[in-house]
């Protein structure tokens, strides 16, 4: 037999906060990981929309022409509720895309030859290096060849320029085969 009818005090109503709690967070839960797909599949639709367009415009756009789409296309990802990493790893994506859509021998041999120009090291980055004879060595080219554009990038991992360009390197490195993602 129960104590509490036995003392004559009435039984304790269960707390329902914790089930209120519980619910609450499995709402907050279902709300945001909908919202999380919704943002990744417009993402996913918008990496889609801009790989069509590369292999359209990629046979009459030069490896600078193919960097100025790319670039133009990432700069949108905003206006399209798209999420940056899924926009900035699709930067590779379409520049393969670009790059492949015609033959680039005459590009790759100037992205090859590590005494060609495009390597070289702009004065803003000599002039900011500790050491300015090694100043743009090391794959680090990629950020004076942005800054010519007037595209400075502020942060190192998370430039849609500099990604371009080491797409172009990669794509050639590989035979025209590739860009390693």
């Amino acid at each position: 037999m129960d104590s509490s009818l036995e003392s004559g005090s009435p039984a304790a109503e269960p707390d329902n906060s914790l089930k209120f709690v519980f619910t609450a967070i499995a709402l907050i839960s279902v709300v945001v990981g909908v919202l999380g797909y919704w943002r990744y599949a417009n993402s996913e639709r918008w990496v889609a929309h801009g790989i069509a367009n590369m292999d359209e415009r990629g046979p009459t756009l030069d490896a600078e022409g193919c960097i100025d789409e790319v670039v133009g296309w990432y700069g949108a990802c905003d206006q399209h509720d798209a999420n940056a990493a899924v926009c900035l790893q699709g930067v590779g994506i379409l520049m393969q895309h670009c790059l492949s859509a015609r033959e680039r021998d005459q590009t790759c041999e100037q992205y090859l030859d590590p005494d060609s120009g495009k390597h070289d090291a702009s004065e803003d980055m000599r002039d900011r290096s500790r050491n300015p004879a090694t100043a743009g060595e090391s794959g680090r080219w990629v950020y004076a060849r942005c800054e010519d554009r007037g595209m400075v990038c502020r942060n190192k991992r998370e430039c849609a320029c500099a990604e371009a360009y080491r797409a172009i390197d990669s794509f050639c490195r590989t035979g025209q085969q590739a860009v390693q993602l």
